[in-house]
């Protein structure tokens, strides 16, 4: 027995009308892009452009043909497929996070301009060198296959060289880079970065190099991502390209159309990156969230991103192309019930129906937990016995062991039992495992107390030996300097 479920959240009639809807909105409406590179590869597909404009739209024909084009990489909604149980390795920049094949379990932790929730007093403080090496400590001591992926660092708060900066403090400590470019002007840098990793670690160049880009949507594709992605490009290093909706900010408030506009930005997408880096496939992000109308605040845990993931995941299906939901989140400001239940709500579904993320130790207002983490960690636990499902088989039947205790006897003391249980039953570390008068005579310890023990044992015990030696960090270091001269 494995758990799979197939989305059928969108009738077919639904399905077509959001497919034509986002015709309309490359046709129609077209993008803005504000560099001469990136509109002569639209032009070279079949796109329409004013170069004048900067205008680019893309004919209804134009569409059709890139859809026909797209192939398959791998199988899809295959519930048989070997599950997939943790993330992407240390040189791989980007993976969907739902095939379609089989239930799989993401375990990616961004840290982006975050603040550090101090354990034991729940005080904001601003992230240092420090607390960051010890966040990523947690996560690979805690044995689950959570990966901190790092989008900055505390020494590099304000700087532009900053994207350099974190990849220095990734590499060192065993965190992955996110890949984030954020200036052209750095594009240099980051190259010979990459290169001096690449000798270090005996890989190519294209084996290392991550680099990300994302546009500001509603469909503009501004100057600087172009000189970005048109920069590698020349290099033959291809750039991940994302995109992110708001409901009823960069996105229209109803869901239906921010399905719809979402589409039509991952299809031209997809065109850029089929006619400069050669992609047969395409990728629909599902990353779009809601606004409080009242704050104007982007949330994460609310019940509309679990409905905008389900039909980005049955869209993927019917392109017959991997999704990429946005899951796994919270909008609770400490480590509590709120936190686990959003991160849960919007993920579960989603996992079960071929892939989504866990955020361990991510709570919402930019902070980062440890206990947070360590509460994540149980969560992915229990998550991972789900996905394992269970057997069928003589043994799992247990005919002869229930056939041995017989009527109104008990399993408890049977070789069965004690050959099985193990195996079959998941223990918890931090969740409660006693009942209410054992729980009350032991001190009435809530999760969050046991998760606190855990973080300190954890971090009392000696460090991971550092991934960079001396002459590599040294030579990193010195792209840094020249670049802050520069710049």
């Amino acid at each position: 027995m494995r758990p799979y479920m197939v989305v059928d959240a969108l009738r077919p009639e639904e399905i077509v009308r959001i497919h034509s809807a986002a015709v309309s909105i490359l046709s129609r409406t077209g993008f803005a892009v504000e560099h001469q590179v990136i509109r002569e590869a639209y032009a070279d597909y079949g796109a329409r452009v004013n170069h004048h404009a900067q205008r680019v739209w893309f004919p209804e024909e134009v569409v059709d043909r890139f859809l026909e084009e797209t192939e398959e990489t791998k199988p899809l909604f295959d519930p048989g497929a070997s599950a997939a149980s943790t993330d992407a390795g240390a040189y791989e920049c980007f993976r969907p996070l739902c095939s379609g094949a089989s239930p799989s379990l993401s375990l990616r932790s961004d840290v982006a301009y975050d603040y550090y929730l101090e354990p034991g007093t729940n005080r904001v403080l601003p992230f240092t060198a420090e607390t960051l090496a010890g966040y990523i400590k947690l996560a690979q001591m805690l044995d689950n296959g959570i990966i901190v992926r790092l989008d900055t660092v505390p020494v590099g708060e304000g700087r532009p060289t900053q994207p350099l900066e974190a990849r220095i403090f990734a590499w060192k400590y065993g965190a992955l880079d996110s890949g984030g470019i954020q200036m052209s002007e750095l594009c240099p840098y980051l190259l010979e970065m990459y290169e001096i990793k690449a000798d270090a670690v005996g890989r190519s160049l294209s084996e290392v190099f991550c680099g990300s880009v994302y546009i500001i949507s509603p469909l503009r594709i501004p100057r600087d991502v172009g000189a970005a992605i048109a920069y590698f490009h020349k290099r033959g290093l291809r750039v991940r390209i994302g995109n992110m909706l708001s409901l009823g900010g960069a996105g229209p408030v109803t869901l239906a159309g921010s399905l719809a506009l979402n589409l039509a930005e991952r299809i031209a997408i997809g065109i850029l990156e089929r006619v400069l880096f050669g992609a047969k496939q395409w990728v629909l992000y599902g990353e779009i969230a809601p606004l409080d109308m009242t704050t104007l605040t982007l949330l994460s845990g609310r019940p509309e991103v679990l409905l905008v993931n389900l039909a980005v995941i049955q869209l993927a299906r019917h392109y017959r192309v991997p999704a990429h939901p946005y899951g796994g989140y919270t909008d609770a400001k400490v480590p509590s019930a709120e936190a686990g239940m959003q991160k849960v709500l919007t993920a579960l579904p989603c996992i079960l129906a071929g892939g989504c993320n866990i955020d361990a130790g991510k709570l919402g207002g930019s902070l980062c937990s440890p206990i947070q983490m360590v509460l994540d960690s149980e969560l992915i636990s229990a998550l991972k016995r789900v996905l394992r499902g269970f057997e069928v088989s003589d043994d799992s039947l247990a005919i002869d062991a229930i056939d041995q205790v017989g009527p109104g006897g008990t399993f408890l003391p049977t070789r069965h039992t004690a050959r099985n249980m193990r195996a079959e039953l998941w223990s918890p570390r931090v969740w409660s495992p006693e009942g209410y008068q054992a729980w009350v005579t032991e001190g009435t310890v809530l999760d969050s107390d046991r998760a606190f023990d855990v973080w300190q044992d954890l971090m009392a015990r000696p460090d991971p030996e550092p991934m960079l030696d001396e002459g590599t960090e040294r030579r990193l270091q010195a792209v840094v300097d020249r670049a802050a001269r520069s710049l």
